[in-house]
């Protein structure tokens, strides 16, 4: 997957005015004071997860990922404690969803507690209606949705400063690799270009501050520094095209037209807002 061109498509001019450069530069953490070791912390930001977890609806038991040491663990960019784990989360409306639970945990290749910090500094999900998803962990991890969560997952992984770049840019766009196989052919002509790729729209918030089924931009009680919660949104190819033409004036746009109470919900059964 590539973040439209190595970042080149989702930072620069904040203003929108002329090129859309990534130019600002990231921010460096500041990590809290911390006596505990790295396996109390890595337990503590696990706990601190799973609270929140449990507050946007009832958490299934098991984990989509596999446990340090296993033969199995899947492959690609190291995760800050070897944990590539995904949870799943029945919403009070109905609706699924798979959250990514690890890219936040601290560094397990840093002895001192004191100079650690909160991994990635982010974990990211996405919603969607639950007719859309399986009910097993098979379905589940074969799903469109999860191959989507799991790719920006491993990019984040991989590249390590999207939270900064998020924090700068409040909106990244992306176009994702390996997810295509999992929409259903006739819904790929409106989802997926002639790469193969499918857009998706990062770091959308929710606006319905006080809803019952409301979604927290951050993630409290973290021991070290702060995590984003990051929403990541299926876009149609039209919406996509608003991006790669206009940059960040373009995901601007989106966002604003990205209203009402299925803002950060991903569909494919979605009509295009353009």
């Amino acid at each position: 997957m590539r973040l439209l061109a190595c970042l080149s498509c989702c930072g620069g001019d904040q203003h929108g005015n002329g090129g859309d450069q990534y130019l600002q530069p990231l921010n460096l953490l500041q990590p809290q004071a911390n006596s505990a070791t790295v396996d109390e912390l890595v337990e503590q930001s696990a706990a601190a997860r799973e609270r929140v977890w449990r507050s946007l609806g009832s958490l299934e038991p098991f984990a989509l990922g596999q446990s340090p040491g296993s033969s199995s663990l899947m492959a690609g960019p190291k995760w800050p404690a070897v944990r590539q784990n995904f949870r799943v989360i029945h919403r009070p409306s109905g609706n699924v969803m798979i959250v990514s639970d690890g890219l936040s945990d601290p560094f397990n290749d840093i002895h001192d507690g004191e100079n650690n910090v909160n991994g990635f500094g982010l974990e990211f999900f996405i919603e969607t209606p639950a007719d859309e998803i399986g009910t097993s962990l098979s379905d589940i991890k074969k799903s469109w949705q999860f191959q989507l969560l799991y790719t920006v997952s491993q990019l984040a992984a991989g590249h390590g400063g999207i939270s900064n770049i998020i924090d700068d840019m409040q909106l990244l766009s992306t176009e994702a690799e390996g997810v295509a196989d999992a929409i259903p052919e006739e819904k790929r002509r409106a989802l997926v270009n002639r790469a193969g790729r499918v857009g998706a729209l990062l770091g959308l918030t929710d606006t319905r501050l006080g809803a019952a089924d409301y979604v927290p931009e951050r993630i409290e009680g973290m021991p070290l520094t702060e995590v984003r919660l990051v929403n990541i949104k299926l876009i149609t190819l039209t919406e996509l095209k608003l991006i790669t033409d206009r940059g960040a004036e373009g995901r601007r746009k989106l966002s604003e037209l990205l209203a009402g109470e299925g803002r950060l919900v991903s569909s494919i059964e979605r009509e295009s807002v353009i």
